[in-house]
């Protein structure tokens, strides 16, 4: 359930689980999460919004910054 919610659209960055372990050796149950972000796409002539992950959205926003420049030089 949480997987299909929480995930990336480029890489498919999820949900993973984990134990915290305290000093006494104790284990509870831990879901870690992506940093996920909402970015604006241009797909087709068409604004998408999708969730990315951070590393992801940077290597998208460089490829819009050189698509920009090479457009306004």
């Amino acid at each position: 359930m949480e997987k299909e919610k929480y995930g990336c659209v480029i890489c498919g960055k999820g949900v993973q689980n984990a134990n915290l372990v305290s000093f006494s050796k104790r284990r509870i149950k831990h879901i870690r999460r992506p940093n996920l972000h909402t970015h604006h796409l241009v797909v087709d002539g068409q604004r998408v919004k999708v969730r990315l992950c951070t590393t992801c959205k940077r290597s998208v926003r460089v490829g819009e910054r050189e698509s920009q420049a090479k457009v306004s030089a």
